[in-house]
């Protein structure tokens, strides 16, 4: 596939919406395709395409605008190109010279789409992020007090609450499909798995809107030994020559690994294990325990952020648990980098207070706000 389109800047005077009432100077989405480098942008979105013949790449402030009102908007791929085909700022946003009531593009294009972002989303970050650093700069008085702000928090991620019960009916679920898959790659008659039987216990137990702490054992310890036949069952045959494709061979490794964990939390009477697997669908996500009122743990990656200038950078972004209070000298040191300087105060909470970074900011001269746990001063260098 070949990439042969250049970025054209549109004015907001050039855009003809073709409904004989101009487009607002205020709509935020017109404000916002007038602050972000489209031509820089584009010139990475090249990188991507080596080849000169085949089919033309779709523009690049096409779909990356459109993934933008997607995100914000909070709708889906099909849903966010038939809002641009209604809505004329939309169409401004992502490029088009003139409104029209056709649709911009197949949805299906945004999968493809996203897909080579991954290659280049870090430079595309800090071309975005390097450019409206520059304009909120140029509007700061140069006698600014240098701030920065650092805090760690959770970004949950829209998952099932993880159930014991239910991740093992769902592993015994999918090993089912697949031992019928290689019987039938064997051409012989799928091994007796009793999922008739296993169906009715678990439908009797999923139906009680209560269920106490024994009956939930119980019925831990049943899917067990159905997972425990099933996975005893693959192993035969696999060894006899059946084959799994790799959707498969990676559903299988998350669900020996699930049920180790959850052998090893039944047999010690625990809830705790580490690397909880909590979904099928995202194993890599880990519970964050964050100790808040509202909900004690969430699911999702857990970031470090720092705000300086109105700008937001992510100085850590993990799946597991980390203590933020040490990445506090990386998140100086990067600043330092971008800027040129330290700065002049850091705003953090308690946790950041320890020995080593209250020494830090002492020997490069930075304040801290809040209580000091060894001097007395209202507001005192860490």
């Amino acid at each position: 596939m070949a990439y042969r389109h250049r970025a054209t800047q549109l004015s907001f005077q050039s855009f003809n919406n073709g409904l004989g009432v101009p487009l607002s100077s205020d709509n935020e989405w017109v404000q916002l395709a007038d602050m972000l480098p489209w031509q820089q942008l584009d010139e990475a979105y090249q990188l991507l395409f080596t080849e000169m013949g085949g089919c033309a790449a779709k523009p690049f402030r096409l779909l990356y605008g459109a993934s933008l009102i997607k995100q914000a908007e909070h709708l889906t791929d099909r849903s966010v190109v038939t809002a641009i085909r209604d809505t004329p700022a939309y169409q401004y946003f992502i490029g088009l010279d003139t409104y029209t009531t056709d649709l911009p593009f197949n949805h299906s294009t945004l999968v493809y789409f996203r897909r080579r972002m991954g290659q280049i989303t870090e430079l595309v970050r800090n071309i975005i992020s390097d450019t409206l650093r520059e304009q909120i700069q140029s509007l700061l008085p140069d006698d600014e007090l240098r701030v920065l702000i650092t805090d760690a928090t959770a970004v949950p991620i829209e998952i099932r609450f993880p159930q014991d019960t239910s991740l093992l009916n769902q592993a015994r679920l999918n090993l089912e499909e697949m031992l019928l898959d290689m019987a039938h790659q064997l051409q012989i008659k799928p091994p007796r798995t009793y999922k008739r039987e296993a169906k009715a216990k678990w439908t009797a137990f999923a139906r009680k809107p209560r269920r106490w702490a024994k009956e939930t054992r119980k019925q831990i310890k049943v899917q067990l030994q159905y997972v425990r036949r099933d996975l005893r069952y693959i192993d035969v045959l696999l060894a006899h020559g059946a084959s799994l494709n790799e959707r498969q061979t990676k559903r299988l490794a998350v669900i020996r690994e699930l049920f180790d964990q959850q052998m090893f939390m039944y047999e010690n009477r625990t809830h705790r294990v580490p690397g909880r697997i909590v979904s099928f669908a995202q194993p890599w996500i880990r519970p964050i325990n964050r100790g808040k009122a509202k909900q004690r743990t969430e699911f999702g990656p857990k970031i470090d952020a720092s705000i300086a200038d109105g700008m937001i950078d992510i100085e850590r972004f993990d799946f597991k648990a980390f203590n933020e209070s040490q990445d506090l000298a990386t998140t100086i040191d990067h600043y330092f980098d971008v800027h040129g300087y330290y700065p002049d105060e850091i705003l953090a909470d308690t946790l950041y207070r320890t020995r080593e970074n209250r020494q830090l900011c002492q020997r490069l001269g930075i304040r801290g706000s809040g209580a000091n746990s060894l001097r007395d001063d209202h507001l005192t260098s860490y």
